[in-house]
């Protein structure tokens, strides 16, 4: 069952959605690294790894559903954010993009994952690391705020169209978060980078398929550059999978290809007490339903080279015109922080 909950943002209602939280469940295994960077295993051996790529048959793959962030079953009280959290905004707004549809990079795809017993899925997108490795998605795509622990069976699907895995499917090695995400559901700290294992296909065989070897990820389809502190007032071009229901029961999406907004963002911050967010960074005139989460906001996107700048993942979408139908997007604050967590899963090599 979900609702709809009213937040106050820039003085108008806005209206993100919540599903029914479960029991909570024991903590998962995790190892923290310094600046409150932590980790989680999610396929890390090879026998792992098998299992996970054998799970994903093309019937888990079409019967999975769009996501739809939630918040822990009782919000620990938000901490006063550090030095880092608060950088000035931009001194001028920046020129919007142009209108015409931005070529779909090939880097952009799919996330998807087992939780309890359904599969779903998210966007998310390849950033530079030297391992050539690196997801970069929204937390709640990687982890679960009401069962308190990561999700299972993580993959990545680069240039998702109609089905298609011609670019190789990629199973999740190790997710990075800030410790505040798992620790309080902080959606300040809603993003997630995630290593993977080298990708592959399916080869039929006369004996049914047969796993080939792709290569690394970034070998493979490129990858956006990482970007922080970089302010706000800024063009950016959003992507990602939207398929979900507006609160108005319309759907103009699939989720079956990749779908862009542009335009600059606010000037101030969005906050959304439920979520603990004070800086959120909000995007208008764009109509992302759920499925749309963990997609890239670009700077200076390059539609001829399909290449930019990571700023920021999809974290929460809103009603702010208050007409039953989703308006904007916001996504963390891109800063100090999210750039040690950036930093720490740069480093990981998974073969």
């Amino acid at each position: 069952m979900s609702r709809r909950t009213p937040l106050t943002a820039l003085g108008v209602s806005v209206a993100a959605v919540l599903v029914a939280s479960g029991p909570a469940l024991a903590q998962a295994p995790q190892t923290q690294l310094p600046g409150d960077v932590v980790t989680y295993p999610l396929g890390s051996s090879s026998a792992e790894m098998q299992r996970i790529a054998a799970y994903w048959t093309p019937e888990r793959l079409r019967s999975a559903s769009t996501y739809v962030p939630s918040t822990k079953p009782s919000a620990s009280a938000r901490a006063a954010p550090s030095i880092a959290e608060v950088v000035p905004s931009g001194k001028r707004a920046a020129k919007a993009p142009k209108k015409k549809e931005p070529g779909e990079p090939p880097m952009v795809g799919k996330v998807f994952f087992k939780l309890g017993a359904k599969e779903y899925w998210c966007s998310g997108s390849v950033v530079h690391s030297k391992n050539r490795n690196l997801v970069a998605t929204a937390g709640h795509c990687g982890y679960s705020l009401p069962q308190n622990r990561p999700v299972e069976n993580w993959i990545f699907i680069p240039s998702y169209a109609n089905g298609s895995t011609d670019a190789g499917i990629y199973v999740g090695h190790t997710l990075f978060l800030h410790l505040d995400y798992p620790g309080k559901g902080d959606f300040d700290r809603d993003y997630a980078f995630v290593t993977v294992h080298r990708g592959f296909t399916w080869k039929t065989t006369s004996g049914g398929y047969q796993r080939t070897d792709v290569g690394r990820l970034e070998d493979k389809v490129g990858a956006f550059r990482f970007a922080a502190t970089k302010g706000t007032s800024l063009a950016v071009n959003a992507f990602g999978y939207p398929a979900g229901a507006h609160p108005d029961g319309s759907r103009p999406y699939n989720g079956q290809a990749v779908r862009a907004c542009s335009g600059v963002t606010d000037r101030k911050y969005v906050t959304a007490p439920t979520y603990l967010l004070s800086h959120g960074v909000l995007l208008r005139s764009c109509g992302f339903t759920a499925g749309a989460s963990g997609g890239p906001w670009v700077l200076n996107y390059d539609r001829a080279r399909r290449t930019g700048f990571l700023n920021g993942v999809t974290s929460l979408t809103w009603n702010v015109n208050g007409d039953g139908r989703l308006d904007a997007i916001s996504t963390p604050f891109f800063n100090a922080i999210t750039q040690r967590v950036y930093n720490e899963a740069a480093k990981q090599a998974t073969g």
